[in-house]
């Protein structure tokens, strides 16, 4: 045979020399196999060594927000009775001012502000509480004396659908764990007892606890599966205790303290944190201060300060913007805040 021809050797070579690399690098250590990987070695293994590689940026802090909500209530009121079914809130009874319950009722469509008159409830009421137990109800509540009825809606109207086993005003209530708690309150002569009270259907109550510190005109708000209760009244003054109640057990208990006794406060849940707006810190002083509380840590730290001094409202629920309606300052209002943490 005759030998290769130039061109054949020239391609040969070349083959060779490719092999003789693929077998070089056939012979690096690989990440896991004799060498550290970069999260072995205490490097961020998800930054790639080629220079176009990018890093998350941290999440921005979130920030509270607090500003007037763009509409208003149809008349100035507070102490009214509030319950949130999605975006739209029932809105029922309150205190207009020189000690005059109504009857009046609402439904507020909180995306954009809407009001629509409903039926009158079929006793006045202030100083009362609402929620949902199996439909909206208000429950509780004064007018020329405390009252014990239960005012549920049925879609068309409001009707009488049960009593609390005492009269009580002054009270808060809470859904949580498919059931209305009730807390706090005030009987006509002191802070009411049993203190703590669970209903599903706002017809058949149930005492499940006791309040370690009774008090009237709390304020409450559901995390991590409790209700927390913060400050309150009694015989005149304001109370500075925090109290956690667990609906599965009725168990209450003392867990903390507020910075300054508190009463007539607003509470926002956003997650494991509450927001507290509000009050008054004597009887005849209204704040704008707000704090933070942190359920896991049990720290309350300063939060900022409501646009004005605001006392004895209540509060609606949009997703996570929550809507401050009515309440006291100089005198009943019909202002609405908006407030978000974002």
């Amino acid at each position: 045979m005759t030998g290769p021809s130039p061109a054949r050797a020239v391609l040969a070579l070349v083959a060779a020399t490719l092999a003789l690399g693929a077998c070089s690098q056939s012979g690096q250590h690989r990440p896991g196999q004799g060498a550290a990987s970069p999260a072995a070695a205490g490097h961020d293994a998800s930054v790639s060594a080629s220079p176009s590689a990018t890093t998350t940026a941290p999440p921005a802090p979130r920030r509270l927000r607090v500003a007037p909500a763009g509409f208003r209530l149809p008349m100035a009121f507070g102490r009214e009775a509030v319950i949130s079914t999605g975006c739209s809130a029932f809105v029922a009874g309150g205190f207009v001012g020189g000690d005059s319950s109504i009857a009046d009722a609402y439904r507020i469509d909180l995306r954009h502000g809407d009001v629509s008159r409903l039926p009158h409830l079929p006793v006045a009421v202030h100083d009362t509480a609402g929620g949902l137990a199996g439909r909206p109800v208000v429950v509780g509540g004064g007018n020329s004396s405390e009252q014990s009825v239960v005012q549920g809606w049925d879609g068309k109207a409001w009707k009488v659908i049960g009593h609390l086993p005492q009269a009580r005003s002054d009270l808060v209530a809470a859904n949580v764990a498919g059931r209305l708690v009730v807390a706090g309150g005030y009987n006509g002569t002191r802070p009411a007892e049993p203190g703590i009270l669970s209903s599903a259907d706002g017809s058949t109550w149930k005492v499940i606890g006791t309040l370690p510190v009774p008090v009237r005109y709390p304020t409450s708000a559901v995390a991590r599966g409790a209700v927390w209760l913060f400050g309150g009244e009694s015989s005149g003054a304001m109370q500075s205790a925090i109290q956690r109640i667990d609906p599965a057990t009725g168990r209450a208990r003392v867990v903390g303290r507020l910075p300054h006794p508190l009463g007539h406060a607003v509470a926002v849940a956003f997650g494991t944190r509450i927001l507290l707006a509000g009050g008054r810190t004597d009887a005849d002083t209204i704040t704008d201060a707000m704090w933070w509380f942190d359920t896991d840590t049990g720290a309350v730290t300063k939060a900022g300060h409501l646009p004005h001094p605001l006392s004895d409202s209540a509060v609606a629920q949009c997703g996570d913007t929550s809507f401050v309606l009515g309440g006291e300052s100089s005198s009943v209002t019909d202002r609405v805040l908006r407030i978000t943490y974002r």
